[in-house]
C-alpha cells in the first residue's frame, strides 16, 4: 500500500496548478507518495500533462464540473494511500509540509491533521485552523496575524481548512468523505462535526495560498451564493432547534450587512438564490443527525461575541 496520496481538485487552473505541483514535487518528504489531480471539466487544458510538473502525479478527468466535495471524494476513492491529503490547487506547500501531519496521525485519537494557511508571501496567517461561528460559517483562527505570532506547538482546533489537511484514507471513506450536496464552501464545518477524533494543527506544516483560483475574489457571486446556501444547509443538518434559530437569524444579519456594504444587484441575486436553495435544503437535512450529535455540534461553535470580535479586528464590521 502507498503511504500517502495527495489529492488536488482542479478547475481551469492553468495559471496556478503547475506551481502547486512543482511545490509538491520539491517539498514532499514522504517517498512513497502519489498525487491525483481530479479535473472538474476544465476548459483550459490545465489537467493535461500534470506528470510534467510532478512525475508522481496523474489526472482523473471529469467532463462535468463536479464541485470540490465530490472531487475530493473521487480522488480518495481512486487513491491507494494509507493516508490522504487534500491540497488546494492554487497554493504552494512549504518544505516537508507532510511530515508533521503524518506524525500527528500516528496518534489514533487524532482524526484530522492540518497546517497553517498563509498568504502568498508566507508572512501573514490566513488561518491557523478554523473556528465555526454560530451561523455555521467558518473563519480562520489568527487571520491577519504575522506568521511569527503562530503558536509553536501543535494545538487542537475546531475545524481544518480543505486547503491543507490529512486523514487516514479508510476513515475518510468510512465517514462518507465530504458531504457532496454541499458542493463547495462549508464542507470543512460538516466534516469537523462528524469525525470521531480530534482535529489538530501543526505549525510546522504550511501552504502559501494564492486566493481565488476556484471561485474568484472574496465576495464574488460564487462565494456569496454557496456561502449563504451552505450555512443554512449545515445549520439544518447539525444543530438542535434553539441553536438553529440563532444560526438562521445571525446568518440573515451577516448577509444583510454584506449586501449593505456591496450595494450590488448581482450580489443581492446571489444571496437571494442561496437563501432560496438553502432553506429548502435545511428542511430536508433535519433527519441527518441524532439528537446527541446535534447537542455535541452546538457545543463546538464559537461564541457570537468571538466571531464578531474577529470581524471587527479585520475591519469587516
Amino acid at each position: 500500500m502507498t503511504e500517502l496520496s495527495v489529492v488536488l481538485v482542479n478547475h481551469d487552473g492553468a495559471d496556478c496548478l503547475p506551481a502547486a505541483l512543482r511545490a509538491l514535487a520539491a517539498n514532499t518528504a514522504t517517498e512513497d507518495v502519489e498525487c491525483i489531480v481530479v479535473d472538474s471539466a476544465s476548459g483550459d487544458g490545465s489537467w493535461q500533462h500534470v506528470e510534467a510538473h510532478w512525475a508522481r502525479a496523474r489526472a482523473l478527468r471529469f467532463e462535468e464540473n463536479i464541485g470540490f466535495c465530490r472531487g475530493c471524494n473521487e480522488g480518495a476513492k481512486a487513491a491507494q494511500g494509507r493516508l490522504v491529503a487534500f491540497v488546494n490547487f492554487d497554493g504552494e506547500v512549504e518544505p516537508a509540509w507532510d511530515r508533521p501531519l503524518r506524525e500527528l496521525l500516528d496518534d489514533t485519537d487524532v482524526s484530522v491533521a492540518t497546517g497553517l494557511l498563509l498568504d502568498a508571501s508566507g508572512g501573514t496567517i490566513e488561518a491557523a485552523g478554523l473556528e465555526i461561528a454560530p451561523n455555521m460559517a467558518t473563519f480562520g483562527r489568527s487571520e491577519g496575524a504575522a506568521r511569527t505570532q503562530a503558536q509553536p506547538e501543535p494545538l487542537e482546533v475546531s475545524a481544518a481548512s480543505g486547503a491543507l489537511m490529512m486523514m487516514r484514507r479508510d476513515e475518510f471513506l468510512r465517514l462518507g468523505g465530504f458531504y457532496e450536496p454541499i458542493w463547495m464552501y462549508g464542507e470543512e464545518a460538516d466534516l469537523a462535526l462528524r469525525v470521531p477524533g480530534r482535529i489538530v494543527l501543526h505549525p510546522r506544516s504550511a501552504i502559501r495560498h494564492g486566493h481565488g483560483g476556484a471561485a474568484g475574489p472574496p465576495r464574488s457571486r460564487t462565494r456569496l451564493y454557496w456561502g449563504s446556501r451552505n450555512r443554512l444547509l449545515n445549520a439544518g443538518r447539525h444543530l438542535p432547534a434553539p441553536a438553529l434559530v440563532r444560526a438562521v437569524a445571525s446568518s440573515a444579519a451577516f448577509d444583510a450587512l454584506t449586501l449593505a456594504q456591496l450595494r450590488s444587484r448581482d450580489a443581492v441575486g446571489a444571496v437571494a438564490s442561496g437563501w432560496r436553495d438553502g432553506l429548502r435544503l435545511l428542511r430536508s437535512q433535519r433527519p441527518a443527525r441524532s439528537r446527541a450529535d446535534r447537542k455535541r455540534a452546538a457545543s463546538r461553535l464559537t461564541s457570537l461575541r468571538a466571531a464578531l470580535a474577529q470581524q471587527r479586528r479585520l475591519g469587516r464590521l
